[in-house]
């Protein structure tokens, strides 16, 4: 990755090396588009908490100025996903130095990520700059993507994700605003996102005149009416972090239900197919690149292709946090369950290969963020570090 900072992988990453010649350029962070390059700054802090290894420390005081003009100088280019890349940076270097600039920049962040919020609507908006303009920069094709066209009233379940920094700001700097958005999107997200039986919707689109409620849509799951698990995965840790920073019972009482029907969902392995409600035709099918895929969609016996590591991982760190305020026996046995299957059946120790867990995002690729939520697991086991959330 080096001292740039760019995005890696820039596309799906088959093979596990995120930065081979196949995976250059990587967007710059000042990019709108960027939203990864803080699961690797999490990582290494992961890596210098537990050992004091200052060469990680150093390396990632190289990104300070990129982080820095992002929300300062290019701080038009930034969406909702500045919790996934403030958070694993400056809040954790933060916790881990006591530097003031980190704390600084970090409610700087927190800043930029309020100005997304939607009040008549009650949520913060995903995608796109708040002046609705695609950037000059932006390449023709991917200016097509749904995160420009289809980026006004739009909300989506990653939000919740991103939602620990504002409250992290509030308890900072004494200030509510924060939090109070927080919990404000968190409202509109129980309402309109948690559906009864305890699946989540993607994303939900409201009206951008009045703030209305319009209608549930999705980009990331298999179907509008499908359950992407990876969103109920967001879903489920942002709760259990909120709740943390709230003592709302009902956050933690609705983590547990939800942790409760993905288990049942994910099965005795505990790593769960990427969606829960796919087509039995074509189980292995998946919502884009699909000519990229190396493998028969259609052949039943491809099922096991399409897995998603990382919202098993993700999940595993949510009942970590709640099991803090009482353990939950089912929820301990698939947390065991999934972190074993996770150990031993998709984890890659190939020291040669940059990525950790392989078929992530039911796609059969490595992700930053399957890795980045599968070392914090693994940390908070066997070290009971507390990251950056």
């Amino acid at each position: 990755m080096g001292n740039e900072w760019r995005e890696f992988p820039l596309k799906s990453c088959f093979d596990g090396r995120y930065f081979s010649d196949a995976q250059q350029p990587g967007r710059p962070l000042s990019h709108v588009f960027c939203w990864t390059q803080g699961f690797f700054a999490g990582m290494a802090g992961i890596s210098y908490a537990i050992t004091k290894d200052e060469a990680f420390l150093n390396w990632l005081r190289t990104g300070y100025d990129y982080f820095y003009n992002k929300v300062n100088r290019d701080s038009l280019e930034t969406m909702h996903d500045l919790g996934f890349l403030y958070s694993p940076y400056s809040v954790f270097l933060y916790r881990q130095t006591g530097e003031t600039r980190m704390k600084e920049l970090s409610v700087k962040a927190a800043d930029e990520l309020i100005k997304r919020y939607v009040p008549n609507g009650h949520y913060i908006q995903a995608w796109g700059r708040m002046n609705n303009r695609t950037p000059d920069y932006v390449d023709d094709e991917l200016a097509k993507n749904h995160f420009f066209t289809q980026s006004k009233g739009l909300a989506i379940i990653d939000c919740m994700m991103n939602l620990p920094l504002l409250f992290w700001a509030s308890r900072e700097t004494g200030h509510p605003v924060y939090a109070n958005i927080a919990t404000e999107h968190i409202r509109t997200t129980i309402q309109y996102f948690i559906r009864e039986d305890g699946s989540v919707n993607h994303a939900y689109r409201f009206s951008v005149l009045d703030g209305a409620p319009v209608q549930p849509e999705n980009y990331c799951g298999y179907a509008t009416d499908s359950w992407w698990a990876r969103g109920a995965a967001w879903a489920i840790y942002g709760l259990a972090i909120a709740y943390e920073y709230t003592r709302v019972p009902e956050y933690l009482a609705l983590a547990e239900q939800l942790a409760l029907r993905f288990a049942e969902q994910a099965g005795e392995e505990g790593v769960p197919v990427w969606d829960f409600r796919l087509p039995e035709a074509t189980p292995a099918i998946a919502s884009e690149n699909r000519s990229a895929f190396p493998w028969d969609p259609s052949d039943l016996s491809n099922l096991a292709y399409n897995k998603d590591t990382s919202a098993a991982a993700i999940v595993v760190c949510a009942i970590q946090r709640m099991s803090k305020h009482g353990e939950n026996a089912a929820l301990e046995r698939y947390k065991r369950a999934a972190l074993d299957s996770l150990a031993h059946l998709y984890f890659n120790p190939d020291k040669g290969v940059n990525g950790l867990l392989t078929h992530s995002n039911g796609r059969m690729e490595y992700t930053s963020y399957g890795d980045y939520f599968f070392m914090e697991a693994l940390a908070h086991e066997t070290h009971g570090l507390d990251t950056c959330w």
